[in-house]
């Protein structure tokens, strides 16, 4: 079983190899920050951990807001996490659902392809277990 740190490592990779492919990345360690954030400034995509900080909004039920509300729930959601429930994430609404560990350059390609298919410049939000939080 992963640690939180071990999440840290790979929300780390993630970030970075994001912003290698010229996305601009917000992150949050907080889903009920990120949501907030999210319905002020939505942006092109989500890089969504479904197990996100105890006591918080975990990522189903961002998912679930996400999906219910008319003025996001076209964003497309990638699920990001070591829950092993893609049915479940796809039937949810996710765009696809991506079990760690795997390479973070899946995640980027995976990105990329919907965005360009979308005309979208891509500005990524990822709530997921985070150490830091950059709002830039």
């Amino acid at each position: 079983m992963a640690g939180a740190g071990c999440r840290a490592d790979l929300a780390e990779l993630l970030k970075h190899e994001l912003m290698d492919s010229g996305f601009r990345v917000s992150y949050f360690k907080s889903g009920r920050k990120a949501f907030q954030k999210l319905k002020s400034s939505p942006p092109d995509a989500i890089v969504l951990d479904i197990l996100l900080e105890e006591g918080e909004m975990d990522g189903w039920a961002i998912l679930r807001e996400l999906k219910g509300s008319a003025d996001l729930n076209e964003i497309p959601v990638f699920v990001s996490t070591a829950l092993d429930e893609r049915e479940k994430g796809i039937s949810l609404g996710a765009k696809d659902y991506l079990v760690k560990p795997y390479k973070p350059s899946q995640l980027s390609k995976v990105i990329m392809h919907t965005l360009l298919s979308n005309g979208k410049q891509g500005q990524i939000l990822i709530p997921q277990a985070f150490h830091g939080e950059n709002k830039g």
